[in-house]
C-alpha cells in the first residue's frame, strides 16, 4: 500500500480514524484525528492491516 502523508486511514474492522504523518526510520506514524501526537507506530509488514478511509 502507498501511504499518502495527510490521508486517513484505520486498521480493519477498528474504528478509530488515523492520520498518516510520514515515515521515520523504519517507522510510519500516525496520528489519532483530534488529537495531536504520535498515536501509533507502524512497520512496512504490518500495513496491509490497514485501510484508507
Amino acid at each position: 500500500m502507498k501511504m499518502i502523508v495527510g490521508s486517513k486511514y484505520n486498521w480493519k474492522n477498528q474504528p478509530e480514524r488515523l492520520v498518516y504523518m510520514g515515515k521515520l526510520g523504519s517507522w510510519h506514524q500516525f496520528e489519532l484525528v483530534g488529537k495531536a501526537g504520535i498515536w501509533c507506530e507502524v512497520l512496512d509488514d504490518d500495513l496491509h492491516m490497514l485501510e484508507e478511509t
